[in-house]
């Protein structure tokens, strides 16, 4: 043997920073006690973090730029994570949780709902029912901002996507809704998770219960419109009556019902829980910081006059004179992003910043993390909605914010989301003041979405003519 021969060989790749942990479980107990706290202390530790749980590692990733890598650049190394997996059993196959060709062809059909034509037609609806529900609010009145919006975002999905009116099936869907999020902790949206699931019989059964109520709803809604045979226009219709004309195979060009139930409870899901959520913190930062609410007030109170008597109802053409808006409601969203964190399972070996990452390993990324970066966000801990103006925008590099994803699974009702927080914020902004009670000390519930830990009581006072903060 040569002396050549005789050297070790050399891996070309940097090391990841490693996460302290147990000698068994690795990082498990340290992320089921603290999930947000855990994940932000890794992320200090350097680029890419390897975290080990158990057996299995998982890699953190925190710079927008290895963001990027796995979202978009190189997303066909990777397919859906544990996580969104573990949601399987109450989602199906719906567009959060399927794969290409799948997803591919189920986005294709579904994507023409959010066109611009269609959500501008909605602003419309929505306008109209927060203010029916805003004259239900007493002034004075103290409630759980949380579990309030709810109700109505999901009157609204309800209405604006399927044309239905669930008014009257808000609180009992609502409780299903939430006992199901929270039945999914952290052991089961890990490596081991399946495994766990299937173990646990009682939850199984439980998870059983509150899935058959929305199922009876969304069965219910796709049964009438497949009878009626008549296209509403609306989301509904489209999944039940259009055809794929790009698919080769005849039977794929329908949805079968169970697909058609696992998109619609996918987009009534997630297209009122994130709204909800976002708009419950933004109040939350609204209530400790008045000097940016009288600033808020000040633009809505241009468009709508005062705010006992209100001159008309927002529309869709006032959505660029709600630019200070826009900001509060995208700062709301660095600080709590509602999908906060979210992973994707390598298929192939792959390289981040010289890491290697193996096939069959996890890549973390996180919202909650990235912005919240020092480096990229000055002083990232405070309420500051101009961080958001049109030119300190496009200063930043792409993946610094990503509250809805990216690449070709970015979620799908981004554009409808962002005019609903903003006329759903101006418009509850411009009536009532709203106020956390005192006492209150939020604290995070980081699920599958950033809920605020028991809720969010509050304290909502008419406004009065000419008021400010």
């Amino acid at each position: 043997m040569t002396t050549h021969e005789a050297l070790p060989a050399i891996s070309r790749f940097a090391q990841p920073a490693d996460f302290p942990g147990h000698w068994l479980w690795g990082a498990a107990p340290a992320f089921n006690a603290d999930p947000v706290g855990a994940m932000m202390a890794a992320a200090r530790l350097g680029r890419v973090v390897r975290m080990r749980f158990l057996n299995s590692h998982v890699y953190l990733l925190r710079e927008p730029e290895d963001v990027r890598h796995v979202l978009v650049e190189n997303h066909r190394a990777y397919r859906k994570g544990y996580g969104l997996q573990a949601l399987k059993p109450i989602l199906g196959e719906g567009l959060l949780t399927s794969e290409p060709p799948l997803h591919t062809r189920q986005r294709r059909m579904i994507q023409p709902a959010f066109h611009r034509q269609r959500i501008a037609a909605y602003a419309d609806i929505i306008a109209r029912y927060v203010d029916e529900h805003l004259a239900t609010w007493q002034d004075g009145a103290q409630f759980d901002l949380h579990e309030e919006l709810m109700r109505l975002t999901m009157v609204i999905v309800a209405r604006c996507l399927f044309d239905v009116d669930v008014s009257r099936e808000a609180a009992q869907v609502g409780r299903a809704i939430t006992d199901l999020i929270q039945m999914f902790d952290l052991n089961r949206i890990g490596p081991l998770g399946q495994f766990i699931d299937r173990l646990d019989l009682r939850k199984r059964r439980e998870r059983s219960r509150r899935l058959k109520v929305l199922d009876d709803l969304i069965y219910a809604m796709i049964r009438s419109r497949r009878s009626e045979g008549v296209d509403h226009g609306d989301l509904l219709s489209m999944i039940v009556l259009a055809q794929d004309e790009e698919a080769t195979n005849a039977a794929d060009r329908h949805m079968s019902e169970k697909l058609a139930r696992d998109e619609v409870l996918t987009l009534f899901i997630a297209g009122h829980e994130t709204t909800a959520i976002a708009l419950t913190w933004t109040f939350y930062l609204l209530s400790q910081h008045p000097e940016v609410e009288a600033r808020l007030h000040e633009e809505v109170d241009a468009l709508l006059g005062d705010p006992q008597r209100p001159r008309r109802l927002l529309t869709w053409d006032d959505l660029p004179n709600l630019e200070y808006t826009r900001r509060v409601f995208a700062e709301a969203m660095r600080l709590y992003p509602p999908a906060w964190a979210t992973s994707r399972l390598a298929i192939a070996d792959d390289e981040i910043a010289g890491v290697r990452i193996p096939k069959g390993t996890s890549v973390l990324v996180s919202p909650y993390v990235t912005h919240r970066l020092e480096h990229l966000w000055p002083e990232p801990e405070r309420f500051e909605p101009d961080r958001f103006a049109p030119e300190e925008e496009h200063r930043r590099p792409k993946f610094t914010y990503f509250p809805f994803g990216g690449g070709p699974r970015r979620c799908i009702g981004e554009p409808f989301a962002w005019m609903e927080g903003q006329l759903l914020l101006a418009t509850i902004a411009h009536r009532y003041r709203v106020r956390v009670m005192p006492g209150y000390v939020a604290e995070l519930d980081p699920q599958i979405t950033l809920r605020p830990r028991h809720g969010m009581p509050v304290l909502a006072t008419r406004r009065r003519t000419g008021t400010r903060g």
